[in-house]
């Protein structure tokens, strides 16, 4: 037994002797061959943590080359933002002075126009004027003209009246006319205006034809008897309805076939309207008008021309 642990010893010793490499005929294995086992064994331990981190290591290299592409591309896009920018910039100066210049030639195009528009408001007051003084001078010039004509009418009247007619006669065809217009002569009712004629030999106006209504009407108008329409200022003529109302007849006993009634006329206001007077109308065809018997008028007188001499 003892043989045999001396023996075993023995073996080991040997075996160590065998093992012990660190003496200086083996120096490369000195300190290899006592921690081989135990590093192969440590070392299995930390393969996996290394190669996890080689793998974040390649990942995060690829992204950082992706953040360094994409940095250089935002670079790059920011440069050329920043070139557009100034551009932009550059163009928004431009514009903006050519919007202010603009506003100034817009602000003179309005002040031109406005003053154009004074100035053509101006020549429009001018030429209004101007149109009416035209109007008012054609109107002055036609009214000078109608009342040369009348003049030289009655100029024409009293050379031919001469020594034909009494004097303040108008002469007309073989009659002759006394007009009742004197201011010093007072107006009468339709009798006293037949009386005053009679007493001149002549009688009240019967006017039987629309060239003698025309001539009447005209005559008084050129005897500067044209006044404004009113009620008094008429003037008697040889027509009554007295005897049977509506029907008007002529003091020669003819029956009226056509008169130059005004609008609305005879109306025998108060039935007590049966003497007809003519009136210096702007109308000559619409001048006559019914009134009392009594009412105080001018009248109008004619007689032959045979007769007044």
């Amino acid at each position: 037994m003892i043989n045999s642990e001396n023996h075993g010893k023995d073996t080991y010793s040997e075996l160590e002797d065998q093992g012990d490499l660190t003496g200086d005929d083996n120096p490369l294995y000195s300190n290899m061959s006592r921690f081989t086992v135990r590093d192969e064994l440590s070392s299995r331990s930390y393969r996996l943590p290394a190669m996890l981190l080689g793998a974040l290591c390649a990942v995060f290299l690829f992204v950082v080359i992706g953040l360094s592409v994409h940095i250089n591309r935002v670079n790059d896009k920011h440069g050329i933002l920043s070139l557009n920018s100034s551009i932009i910039s550059s163009q928004l100066t431009q514009l903006q002075a050519d919007h202010r210049s603009l506003t100034e030639s817009k602000n003179a195009l309005k002040n031109k126009h406005d003053e154009d528009v004074r100035k053509i408001t101006t020549m429009q007051i001018n030429l209004n004027r101007e149109t009416r003084l035209k109007n008012d001078l054609n109107s002055q010039k036609q009214k000078l003209e109608e009342d040369k004509k009348k003049l030289q009418s009655q100029i024409l009247n009293l050379e031919g009246n001469c020594g034909k007619c009494l004097p303040n006669w108008v002469l007309m065809n073989s009659t002759c006319f006394y007009f009742a217009v004197s201011s010093t002569t007072p107006r009468k009712g339709w009798d006293g205006g037949r009386d005053d004629c009679k007493k001149k030999g002549a009688d009240l106006v019967v006017i039987d034809s629309k060239e003698k209504q025309e001539f009447i009407v005209e005559s008084l108008k050129a005897l500067r008897y044209n006044l404004p329409f009113n009620y008094y200022n008429g003037f008697w003529i040889g027509l009554k309805d007295d005897h049977t109302e509506g029907i008007w007849k002529w003091l020669n006993g003819t029956t009226l076939k056509e008169g130059y009634w005004m609008d609305g006329e005879p109306n025998d206001d108060r039935s007590i309207e049966d003497c007809a007077a003519v009136y210096p109308t702007n109308k000559p065809m619409k001048a006559w008008n019914d009134a009392p018997c009594s009412h105080p008028l001018k009248w109008i007188c004619e007689k032959e021309l045979d007769k007044t001499l």
